[in-house]
């Protein structure tokens, strides 16, 4: 009885001791298949395939087969923005020799034989030359043909040196700026791009208009509010506000409809979302950004 006793203790003392090793080899298996999918969402190496004959194993066959097919999705998003960026760069390279043309003859008209014509059409050439550069800036932005230079940036020194170069051109608007935040962001691009929304708030308002800044900041995003008081938009025109070459009902005759398309494709090279919704007295559009750590690939 005695002995029979020992065999079972015994037993049970190896059957415990097994099943902690294997609790642990499984929990090792899952912190490394865990740390492959954290590298290669940094840019590192896939996960390999396994040819074992286990549940984990197709976990891990099923991580490695999804992480092939993001790579193919971005592969082919790469071709085609570069497609496109070509393309547009063809167009582009055709549109500026004519219309190099037009201007030497239009300036010659104006300077020998002016009319009442002239001016105007000079303008219009004017405006034909920075929608062509606008639109191929554009499609380089989505095709990574700039190199973007992401360093620690406080935002709300950003949007103070933006609403300084605005004040003096728009002395009738009240700004303000709420709030800070530091992330890692290319600082000339963002200026751009917080740049032509304000812009856009400037001159699709009325004179008394308050145009308020607001950032924040937690522990994994930054949030950027961009909102005036000057009455919103239809609601049916929201989802079109970053398509290119939409203009608003209230847009001024001299926008081309590209620079919130352009803020919006900077944005997106942060992996920020953007969103435009009717706020309480106007239009608001939030920018939410990633905390990207640095050894991140941009």
């Amino acid at each position: 009885m005695i002995t029979f006793l020992i065999c079972i203790t015994v037993v049970f003392v190896v059957a415990t001791i097994i099943l902690i090793v294997l609790n642990a080899r499984k929990n090792k298996q899952i912190n490394n298949l865990k740390e492959n999918i954290e590298s290669f969402v940094e840019g590192g190496e896939k996960t390999e395939y396994s040819t074992a004959d286990s549940n984990f194993a197709r976990l891990q066959n099923a991580v490695a087969e999804l992480e092939n097919l993001l790579l193919l999705e971005k592969s082919n998003s790469a071709s085609q923005a570069k497609s496109n960026a070509d393309f547009v760069a063809d167009i582009s390279h055709q549109l500026k020799t004519p219309l190099a043309g037009l201007r030497l003859y239009c300036e010659m008209e104006q300077s020998s034989t002016p009319t009442a014509y002239t001016e105007k059409e000079l303008q219009l050439i004017a405006k034909m030359e920075s929608l062509v550069f606008n639109l191929l800036r554009l499609e380089k932005i989505k095709s990574d043909a700039y190199e973007m230079k992401f360093i620690e940036q406080s935002l709300d020194e950003i949007v103070g040196e933006i609403i300084g170069n605005f004040k003096p051109l728009f002395p009738e608007k009240e700004f303000i700026i709420n709030g800070t935040a530091d992330f890692r962001c290319d600082k000339e691009w963002m200026i751009e791009a917080i740049g032509n929304i304000i812009k856009n708030a400037c001159e699709h308002t009325i004179t008394d208009v308050r145009i308020t800044v607001s950032v924040s900041q937690n522990e994994g995003s930054v949030t950027l509010i961009i909102e005036d008081n000057g009455g919103g938009v239809p609601k049916e025109q929201l989802p079109l506000l970053f398509n290119r070459f939409y203009r608003a009902d209230n847009a001024s005759p001299e926008s081309a409809g590209i620079g919130l398309a352009i803020s919006k494709a900077i944005f997106e090279k942060h992996h920020a979302t953007v969103t435009a919704e009717n706020g309480k007295d106007g239009l608001k559009i939030t920018a939410c950004f990633p905390i990207i750590n640095a050894n991140l690939k941009m």
